[in-house]
């Protein structure tokens, strides 16, 4: 995920420490990481952050195709 933090601007982090951010820093955040990825949504919903790219999409598995049963 990445994001485009408006800045200067100073607080928590995604890793959960404070840290400051210059004018319009991009951030890129671990998708696996679920409270980083909680971190930059709220960031973007409250406007102190731009969405740049979401949380990558797996694709779902398409489930190989079974023969017919036999009696």
């Amino acid at each position: 995920m990445k994001v485009i933090v408006h800045g200067p601007r100073a607080g928590y982090g995604p890793g959960g420490m404070i840290d400051s951010w210059a004018p319009d820093q991009p951030v890129e955040v671990d998708d696996a990481d679920k409270k980083a990825v909680a971190w930059a949504r709220m960031f973007i919903d409250t406007g102190a952050a731009t969405l740049l790219e979401d949380v990558a999409v797996k694709e779902p598995k398409i489930p190989a195709r079974q023969a017919p049963a036999r009696a």
